[in-house]
């Protein structure tokens, strides 16, 4: 009788039921919303498609490099990373803009002052770590310089 409980749960694991005998489950980055901003992202930063997570929870896009989080409406945001320095050019603010805009609906020079903003917070913070919070958007940041530096930086959509 413990086999076959056993044999049950694995066959729910498995196939992923939900609500109906062997419905899958919907991956976040599937839903009507996701999808919607995904095609904003890939119009306003004239990236491409990559590849989905094995999660199915985020997008990864290339040319260049940008990550999409569509895990619920509440957890949806967009991760540019810079590597060559703690300290990302003019262009590269611009493209995380355009894709935090695309994501949360944010003006741009809002989006672009708030971010330089979290940007120079985070490398005074001995952490390397800052936050800052404006209608609509939650902007994180991790910038240092040790070791050749490096930025990464993520706009979340925030309409609490």
């Amino acid at each position: 009788m413990r086999l076959c409980g056993a044999v049950a749960i694995t066959f729910l694991f498995v196939f992923g039921v939900t609500s109906g005998f062997g419905a899958p489950i919907e991956r976040a980055v599937d839903s009507a919303e996701c999808k919607v901003i995904m095609a904003r992202l890939l119009e306003a930063t004239n990236t491409s498609f990559d590849r989905y997570s094995p999660s199915g929870d985020t997008v990864f896009l290339r040319s260049p490099k940008i990550v999409l989080s569509c895990r619920s409406h509440r957890f949806t945001g967009v991760s540019l990373t810079w590597d060559a320095s703690g300290f990302p050019p003019n262009g590269w603010f611009g493209l995380l803009v355009k894709a935090g805009k695309a994501v949360t609906g944010v003006d741009l020079k809002e989006l672009e002052s708030a971010s330089r903003q979290c940007h120079r917070s985070s490398l005074k913070d001995k952490t390397e770590l800052a936050h800052i919070e404006i209608p609509n958007a939650k902007i994180e940041c991790q910038d240092f310089t040790r070791g050749g530096g490096g930025t990464n930086i993520s706009i979340w959509i925030n309409d609490r």
